[in-house]
């Protein structure tokens, strides 16, 4: 199969430079992924300035520019000259349009030059909605993000851009994005749920508190907002047994699948002279073998923040409660705080 072109994306102009990158993205074969050619164009030389273009398209795909990339791409280099001859031609600021400029090799219609830019936004959405739905979540959310340029309140990217980067675990992304999202759309349960998350696994435990109080206050019985409220407490030395014992009766499936998976059972500031025990020391205190110690720390989340490799007592008395009283293992746990630390021995 010959490769194709699929499209055209710039990258930005930098002005003390005279360089405006681009990437072009074509298709080798049958297979679904995109290979990119990544060059920069030097404008204000003599000479053609589409020449490392034209010369990367006859290595890589042995085809010559597409007329519409060339028009356009002439197109946009008389832009960013016209602004490199005005007053403010060296501000960066004043180039980041060069971003949202897009180009199909044959259609018009889908590429943003010579259009107004509420067409753009459409162009660039038709654009990320297509790569979406081949797979390509990666490009989609790229060019999202250069819509959001054009329309920074455009709720719909800023929802996709949140999930993506929640799927990557980009968790100062996901909170940068979800804290516009709220601006934009400050009745969206969804976006607060989003903000909240990604500021817990930031360890920013009172702002993601405050995000899940704002969806509670509007739905008292939410559960992955009851969810998020107990994380954030627990995290703050609070008590998230109300909130954990809310979720339980909306989902008792779900809150027992977070409790055995995903919960943080650390404090984020431990107590002041909070003691410690070694891993030998908690098959008798829990009552249960070392093996079984070790699958606690593997797949049930026990933490093991204290100095060389220990348990604090603090985090250990939070992690059994939570085991005994929502029933998560097999057979109750001897030790559960406030109960002693050691259990007496029977004689």
């Amino acid at each position: 199969m010959r490769a194709h072109l699929r499209f055209l994306i710039l990258d930005g102009f930098d002005p003390d430079t005279g360089e405006l990158a681009l990437r072009v993205a074509f298709q080798s074969g049958p297979e679904p992924g995109l290979d990119l050619i990544r060059l920069r164009l030097h404008l204000g030389r003599a000479g053609n300035a589409l020449e490392p273009l034209s010369r990367q398209l006859r290595t890589h795909v042995q085809m010559p520019v597409p007329p519409l990339w060339e028009h356009g791409l002439r197109t946009v280099i008389h832009a960013i000259e016209e602004e490199l001859a005005g007053p403010e031609g060296r501000n960066p600021l004043r180039y980041l349009w060069v971003k949202t400029q897009l180009l199909h090799p044959a259609e018009a219609a889908r590429s943003t030059p010579n259009h107004p830019v509420a067409r753009q936004v459409e162009i660039l959405r038709d654009w990320a909605n297509r790569l979406d739905q081949e797979g390509q979540a990666l490009r989609a959310a790229e060019v999202l993000d250069r819509l959001l340029l054009l329309a920074p309140r455009d709720v719909a990217s800023l929802a996709y851009l949140a999930g993506f980067f929640r799927a990557q675990g980009m968790a100062e992304e996901m909170a940068a994005v979800a804290e516009r999202w709220t601006r934009a759309e400050p009745g969206r349960m969804e976006a607060h749920l989003r903000q909240g998350e990604a500021l817990l696994r930031l360890g920013r435990a009172p702002e993601a508190r405050a995000a899940f109080e704002a969806v509670l206050k509007a739905q008292p019985v939410h559960l992955l907002a009851h969810l998020g409220m107990a994380q954030a407490l627990g995290l703050l030395g609070g008590n998230p047994f109300p909130h954990l014992d809310a979720a339980q009766e909306l989902d008792p499936a779900a809150t027992a699948s977070v409790l055995r998976e995903t919960f943080d059972y650390r404090l984020l500031t431990p107590p002041a002279g909070d003691r410690v025990h070694t891993l030998e020391a908690l098959p008798p205190l829990l009552g249960v073998s070392g093996a079984e110690v070790q699958d606690y720390l593997q797949f049930l989340g026990l933490p093991l923040t204290g100095p060389d490799g220990t348990v604090r007592e603090a985090e250990l008395a939070r992690w059994t409660g939570v085991m005994n009283r929502y029933a998560l293992l097999p057979g109750g746990l001897n030790w559960s705080a406030p109960t002693p630390r050691r259990l007496p021995d029977l004689v």
